[in-house]
């Protein structure tokens, strides 16, 4: 057997190593309630169940929101 057929443990790919920080992006897994921010205008809004902050549109300027903390 070549040292490339050798598997040794930690050695390959896929063993559960990663430091990923979750399933959504720039998420903080903040619940359903709360609200959503224009950091242009200063709008707030209540969020929206099931639909992320950032793909709502600001109702005053059309600027993209984002989950207020």
């Amino acid at each position: 057997m070549s040292n490339q057929e050798r598997i040794t443990p930690g050695s390959g790919r896929g063993l559960g190593r990663g430091g990923g920080r979750g399933r959504q992006p720039g998420g903080f897994g903040l619940g359903a309630g709360g609200e959503c921010l224009c950091l242009k205008c200063g709008v707030k809004v209540p969020h929206k169940r099931g639909i992320p902050c950032y793909e709502q549109k600001c109702p005053k300027c059309g600027q993209a929101m984002t989950r207020a903390r």
